[in-house]
Order: C-alpha cells, then structure tokens, then sequence
C-alpha cells in the first residue's frame, strides 16, 4: 500500500499548495513525463498519425506537446480534488435532453470516452443532483486503485469494475441511475468492428446491448474546454437500429467530438491493437 500512502501525501500537498508551487509542480511533471521519460510517446504519435493521415510532423508534435500538458493538468486537479473542481466553469449547453430521459423512469446509459475533462463532468452532474453509476477498469496497483477510487466516490454514488456482475448494471438502471460507460478502447475479441478515423476498430457494444435490454435511453455526451470553461453536450442515439448501427452512431459521435480538439483525447491507449501492429 505504499502507492496509496505516497498519493495521499501528494495529494495533501496539492491541495494546500500555493498557487505558484502549484504551476511549478505541473511544469516539473510535464517535462518528466513527456521530455524525460518520454511516456508512451512513440503510442501517442502512432495513433495520431493513423487518425489524421494527412497532418505534418510539426502537427503531430504540437498536438502530441498539447495532449500531454492537457492530462498533466487534469490528473493534478484529480489528484488535489476538490481544488479546481468547484470554480472550474461548466457550462450544460442542453442538459433538458439527460432531464428528460430520467423522466422516463428507465434509468440511462451515458455513453462518453476518454476526451476532455470527463471527472469534472461527473463531478458537475453530482452537484445537480443527477445519481451516477460508473464503470472502471480496475488498476493493477492496489494502492492507487483505491486511492483513485477513494476521490470518485466523491461525486459517483456506484462504482462498478469492468468484467463484474452484469446483474448490478441492470439494478443501476432500474434504480432510474445515469449509468456512465466510456466506450472508446479496444475491445480485442469481444468487440464489434466500426468505423472509427476509416479503420476498422474493435468496440464495446455492451452500451448498445444494455440499452435494447433493458429498454432504456442511450445518451453521448462530451465535454471540451474552450479557454477557460468546459462545454458540455447531450446527444440521444437511436436506439431502434441493430447493435452494430448503434456501435457505429457513437463512435462516429466521439470521431466527429476529437476532430474539434484532438489534443483533449487521450491517444495514450493503444486503440488499434486488434487489428494494427503498433
């Protein structure tokens, strides 16, 4: 547990942190990560030039700087939680369409990905009063998996781990919960392929499974920073199409969100891995 011991301190010393020493310690991992250790850089640069093709080297590195500062900043504010949630500006361009589908009484899939600063979007939706189930990958450190799971269960009523009981989704939902599913890793062998940047991508279809089961709204939902605020946006799915076309609807939704700022999208994973050699 010395993981979970180490982030505590650290996240002590966050939160009490005057603001200069606050932006030095940002500065300081930042280089670490993307100028000493280089963390995943040759991922990174790998999957954007898969997705944008037609971009130039200096495209590649400006938007490759952008993403690592853009995650650098977002895990400190995680980290020092509540510090920079509760003034961060979050702005709900039409919330009416999550509100309205609660109405029905069927709970809701919130299907999003790994863009943009989708905890303080959690955080947001707590506030308003919105119960939320989420579903994570459970971290190979014991320590940090409850330290991080310690901080979600702050804003995120129900946290469930990937590959458990699918009995409690369905109690979620019926429970009128907001069930959060971030849909955009590979999904190996299990997945069904779509579209995704024009390559055949293997994709959770458990979103789109789920909603046809229990009869439920499937909603997509992004959140992006522009300037100093964080924009946010509900989307409703089809859900009287087939599993693929409704797989292939949010993708292209999470394509169509990236586009518009591809240095809030967390390349990091290795997306591709079904069906690309990295």
């Amino acid at each position: 547990m010395e993981m979970y011991f180490f982030l505590k301190v650290f996240s002590s010393y966050l939160r009490n942190a005057p603001t200069f020493a606050y932006k030095i310690t940002y500065k300081i991992i930042y280089s670490l990560l993307f100028h000493v250790l280089k963390m995943r850089q040759k991922v990174v640069l790998t999957n954007l030039r898969w997705a944008f093709p037609n971009k130039d080297k200096d495209w590649y590195k400006k938007t490759m700087k952008l993403c690592y500062k853009f995650y650098t900043k977002e895990f400190l504010d995680f980290l020092s939680f509540p510090r920079n949630y509760k003034h961060s500006k979050i702005i709900f361009l039409n919330l009416e369409v999550l509100l309205s589908a609660l109405d029905k009484k069927n709970g809701v899939i919130l299907i999003g990905s790994h863009f943009g600063s989708f905890d303080k979007l959690f955080y947001a939706m707590n506030e308003k009063n919105i119960d939320l189930t989420g579903v994570a990958y459970k971290q190979n450190n014991k320590g940090a998996d409850l330290f991080f799971k310690e901080i979600r269960e702050k804003f995120i009523k129900n946290q469930l781990y990937k590959g458990g009981n699918s009995r409690l989704l369905s109690e979620s939902l019926s429970q009128n919960n907001v069930l959060i599913l971030l849909s955009d890793q590979d999904a190996k062998n299990r997945g069904t392929i779509v579209k995704f940047f024009n390559i055949d991508s293997s994709t959770h279809s458990g979103a789109a499974i789920l909603s046809k089961r229990n009869k439920c709204p499937l909603i997509y939902v992004s959140i992006t920073k522009i300037n100093g605020s964080y924009e946010v946006k509900f989307d409703e799915i089809n859900t009287s199409n087939s599993v693929e076309e409704i797989v292939q609807s949010y993708t292209s939704k999470i394509e169509k969100t990236i586009i518009r700022a591809p240095e809030q999208y967390f390349w990091f994973h290795k997306r591709w891995k079904s069906v690309r050699k990295y």
